[in-house]
């Protein structure tokens, strides 16, 4: 192959790849912004909402000395 043909082809290649890149970019930052800005929230963990205040009652009776 001709080297001017053969330098032709890789630059035609590169072009492809940096649009290709570009486009993909793109892409990404309008999914971003669809999703909108990331922030972080205290009052939610997880999709569950945080308890304001704790619960005074213990989910189950401390053991005894006895009982072990």
């Amino acid at each position: 192959m001709h080297p001017q043909i053969a330098a032709m082809a890789a630059a035609e290649h590169v072009r492809d790849m940096r649009a290709e890149a570009t486009r993909a970019r793109r892409a990404r930052q309008a999914r971003r912004a669809r999703r909108g800005a990331i922030t972080v929230s205290a009052d939610v963990h997880r999709g569950r909402p945080i308890a304001k205040d704790p619960c005074p009652q213990l989910p189950c009776p401390p053991l005894s000395h006895q009982a072990a």
